[in-house]
């Protein structure tokens, strides 16, 4: 495999008939005059900035007016990019890399196209890189060698920021970011990789350094972890929460602390980039420190409050009654009883004048919805979730209040969201969307069902066969994988990761839980190893594994514009089907990618308890709906915001996962 340049200037993989960029590569910049503060700025993107095109004269990338120069050369079996300008009053300086990123119109689909996975920044080693996944296989290795202080991804200022449009790499930051200016010329390597490890092995003979990961992301403080070394090393220097030190490499290590772990690989003076691990005590002690932590108040001051998102701490905190109870204080067990009815009071109330939009569900028809849909609410995934907290509500509680609302949401759902041939759609005015993965709805389903089996077994058959419909339609469905709202013109079809990752769970929790289908688990399989290059593989315990999301972020965390929002609570339905699919076939390569999915998201509690619903690994957010939140600053990993809510999701499905009785 090799990179090369065409006749035209266009940049191929040797194994891809279509062009690695899709686009007009130019110098992005701005003027010592220009303020980016009052210019405004598109949605999804913090500030305007100016292009200079380049363009092939047979030899490099120049402007039309001489002043810029993008040079090429062959490096290794790929190519090496070199910009220079002499134009002068400048303030940001860059280059602007729209890849033949998914989505792109005339791109050869996505099975040819390129996700921005796996960045990873540590400017004080100098090493930046990213790896460019293609479910095709023909994957990209970005690796800058001088000259670039940072980077930025320019998201797509339609279809809420869903897709990738172009890279920057900058030289320098415009003015306003208060950054230093990299020295020299502004330098990358482009290489053609087929997976992570020789990714790794590629950037350890670029940089001349040495470099670790690992296979296992995270453990109990005692366990060891097998590490992977690239290139020689001799020493790891360790930080951990009250200690650091050096120690001889070994190959392995014994996890010496709670919380993150910082491994920085050492070979005589050359210090490779920095990893990093999580620990924890044991589950259950991280568990009743998270479920301490929920705050009533953050979700009522920084969330809509949704059923789906943001209520995941109810389930949560009833699954921990149910098992672990006995571990909790009189004063604890009131606390968690407390808060859990005070939302309950909110699900159920009946007073129209006090219903809650999106909260309650309410038990008579309204406003053009039907009986026990949540209220005011088209959004199908608030009622799924709704389903889950009221079936665990009446397993805890026992009031039968909450067994008519858990059969009544169950009714709703599939009497009036499910269609003939099994699928989950919503209408809106004279369109309609397929939902069938939109969150999973296969989960709640099953649990109703499973749950009825000797107690209605007339309603648990009827909703059994709602889900072996859901089921089917799933497997019939094939390689299409809709989500909600991000159809445009502008695009191909959307991949979206979540609905990708859902339909393999719906499956595999359907041969789990009702019949183990061979087909279905076959086609499960084949629907994870495309998702593959949807999972990012960066050494840091909250990207480590995590699914590749980034429009969220325009909702949660700090609410400031897409970005990717590493160890996002969805990366649980990644992490879950590789579970489930270890437990049909006994797969250990599954049951490994399963523990750092979930550990993605268990590394982003703190000490006290506090967590954070994303980990930021872009530079540069900002864009969102309200442009006052724009900063200027280069983003901290875990935003201001603390969340109580999908940051709770993780214990939802560990309870039914690596903590089940």
């Amino acid at each position: 495999m090799k990179i090369f340049i065409s006749k035209t200037g266009a940049l191929y993989h040797s194994c891809n008939s279509y062009p690695i960029i899709n686009g007009q590569i130019s110098m992005c910049y701005t003027q010592d005059t220009d303020d980016i503060a009052k210019e405004g700025s598109p949605d999804c993107t913090p500030y305007k900035d100016r292009a200079l095109d380049l363009f092939w004269n047979g030899s490099a990338y120049v402007s039309e007016d001489g002043s810029t120069t993008l040079e090429v050369a062959p490096y290794q079996n790929g190519i090496k990019l070199t910009l220079d300008t002499k134009k002068q009053g400048l303030s940001q300086v860059g280059i602007n890399l729209p890849f033949n990123f998914m989505g792109k119109k005339n791109g050869g689909g996505w099975e040819n196209q390129y996700l921005f996975n796996s960045p990873y920044t540590d400017t004080e080693c100098g090493v930046i890189y990213a790896y460019l996944t293609s479910p095709s296989g023909n994957n990209l290795l970005l690796a800058c060698l001088e000259g670039t202080q940072g980077w930025k991804m320019d998201y797509s200022p339609y279809s809420f920021g869903h897709f990738f449009v172009n890279l920057k790499l900058l030289k320098s930051y415009d003015k306003s970011y208060n950054q230093p200016c990299a020295s020299g010329k502004l330098t990358f390597v482009l290489l053609p990789v087929t997976d992570i490890d020789s990714a790794f092995s590629a950037l350890s003979r670029v940089y001349s350094l040495p470099f670790l990961s690992y296979e296992i992301s995270c453990g109990r403080v005692g366990d060891t972890l097998p590490l992977t070394n690239y290139n020689e090393i001799t020493h790891i220097l360790f930080k951990a929460k009250d200690i650091q030190g050096i120690i001889p490499y070994t190959g392995k290590l014994k996890i010496p602390s709670e919380g993150e772990i910082f491994l920085t690989p050492i070979c005589g003076n050359k210090r490779g980039p920095t990893i990093s691990v999580y620990g924890y005590r044991d589950l259950i002690s991280l568990y009743k420190k998270s479920m301490d932590k929920v705050d009533l108040n953050i979700i009522k001051t920084k969330t809509d409050g949704n059923l789906c998102e943001h209520q995941c701490w109810a389930s949560a905190t009833l699954r921990y009654l149910m098992k672990y109870k006995d571990t909790l204080t009189k004063e604890e067990v009131d606390a968690y009883e407390k808060r859990v009815l005070s939302l309950l009071n909110v699900i159920t109330e009946q007073d129209k004048d006090k219903a809650t939009p999106r909260v309650t569900i309410f038990k008579e028809p309204h406003d053009g919805f039907v009986a026990y849909n949540v209220y005011k609410s088209c959004r199908v995934q608030e009622l799924f979730f709704g389903i889950t907290i009221l079936l665990d509500a009446y397993k805890y509680f026992g009031d039968e209040k909450y067994y008519e609302y858990f059969i009544g949401a169950t009714e709703c759902l599939v009497s009036y969201y499910q269609k003939s041939d099994g699928r989950i759609e919503v209408s809106w005015g004279a369109t309609s969307d397929d939902y069938t993965t939109v969150c999973a709805p296969m989960i709640p389903l099953l649990d109703v069902a499973s749950f009825l089996k000797g107690k209605d077994d007339s309603l648990s058959e009827k909703y059994f066969a709602c889900a072996d419909k859901m089921a089917e339609y799933l497997y019939k469905r094939g390689m299409h994988f809709p989500t909600e709202g991000a159809e445009s013109e502008q695009t191909e079809e959307e991949m979206e990761d979540g609905s990708i990752s859902c339909t393999a769970l719906c499956l595999l929790y359907y041969a789990k839980n009702r019949k183990e289908n061979k087909a279905y688990i076959k086609k499960a399989k084949e629907i994870l190893d495309i998702h593959d290059s949807w999972v990012m593989n960066t050494p840091i315990c909250q990207i480590y594994n995590s699914t590749l999301r980034w429009w969220e972020t325009q909702w949660e965390g700090d609410a400031d514009g897409p970005a990717l929002c590493c160890g996002h609570g969805w990366t649980i339905w990644r992490a879950e089907a590789d579970y489930l699919y270890y437990l049909l076939t006994g797969d250990k390569h599954h049951l490994i990618k399963s523990i750092n999915g979930f550990g993605s998201n268990l590394s982003k509690i703190q000490e006290d308890g506090k967590s954070y619903a994303i980990y930021q690994a872009d530079l540069i957010t900002g864009g969102g709906f309200d442009k006052s939140k724009i900063t200027y600053s280069i983003a901290p990993r875990f935003p201001k915001t603390e969340d109580c809510g999908l940051s709770r999701y993780v214990w939802i499905r560990i309870n039914d996962t690596f903590l089940k009785k």
